[in-house]
């Protein structure tokens, strides 16, 4: 029979490998979207690990519109920075309160 794995034509790719071509997205952000009650919504790529949850760090971020979640994306990627020990604005995680584009 014409058995396709044994022509030497055809590369097998395991399952576990990224297809040819594919590059990891940058960033720890997922693309934000829009739900059905017309906030904007985004959360985290990855799970936050168990020392960036004590720390206050949030998974999803929900806004009014898009610049407003823009800007807590902005203030929790430099809180998940300070926590790291990455340079970024000085002071302990928790500090300064959210972004001015919160308020109303």
């Amino acid at each position: 029979m014409n058995n396709p794995e044994k022509r030497p034509q055809f590369v097998r790719i395991d399952h576990r490998e990224p297809l040819p071509g594919y590059r990891e997205p940058e960033g720890r952000w997922l693309q934000p979207y829009i739900t059905l009650d017309r906030t904007w919504k985004c959360c985290l790529r990855r799970p936050l690990t168990h020392e960036q949850e004590r720390a206050g760090l949030l998974y999803v971020v929900v806004a009014l519109d898009l610049p407003r979640l823009k800007a807590l994306m902005e203030h929790e990627d430099d809180k998940a920075a300070r926590l790291a020990g990455r340079p970024g604005d000085d002071g302990p995680v928790g500090e300064g309160g959210p972004p001015e584009a919160t308020a109303p």
